[in-house]
């Protein structure tokens, strides 16, 4: 990640002001249930990354995109693509382990030697430098389908 510092003057005051807005912006806790999860063992997880992959058949992610991709949990690797936008992401990590930004291997890891329950049959992907309420009917979209798959748990990461 770059420090704000590196940044050009006008990018550096553009992202402390979306900060800003950010720690601005209630949630409301209270109104969303607590609920007590199953086991990890005996939990189905799936995957959501933020670093824009896609099939290479799929739209590529574009600027504000606030859709998301299916990943299927048997995809060649070699179908996969990244359209990650930002002109400060890396993608050294990403071309080397698939695994930093979707941990399938680790996930099947995790599965085999019991400390999961399970591995979702697809995954999802969504660009990270979208505005996270625009992402709101996006993520309903796909709590709904995790729920029809199965899915007790889902894990985020961050790219």
């Amino acid at each position: 990640m770059v420090r704000l510092s590196d940044l050009h003057p006008e990018e550096a005051e553009h992202m402390l002001q979306r900060a800003e807005q950010l720690r601005r912006r209630q949630f409301d806790h209270d109104a969303t249930p607590w609920i007590t999860p199953r086991p990890l063992t005996e939990s189905k997880i799936a995957l959501i990354t933020t670093a824009a992959l896609h099939r290479r058949d799929d739209p590529p992610f574009r600027f504000a995109d606030s859709g998301y991709r299916i990943i299927p949990d048997d995809i060649d690797r070699n179908d996969l693509v990244q359209s990650h936008i930002s002109v400060n992401f890396d993608r050294t990590h990403y071309q080397r382990d698939l695994n930093v930004v979707l941990p399938l291997d680790r996930m099947h890891e995790l599965a085999d030697a019991g400390e999961i329950g399970g591995v979702s049959p697809m995954h999802f992907s969504i660009l990270g430098a979208t505005e996270a309420f625009l992402l709101e009917p996006s993520a309903a979209e796909m709590a709904q389908r995790m729920r029809d798959l199965g899915v007790d748990t889902a894990l985020l990461i961050p790219v």
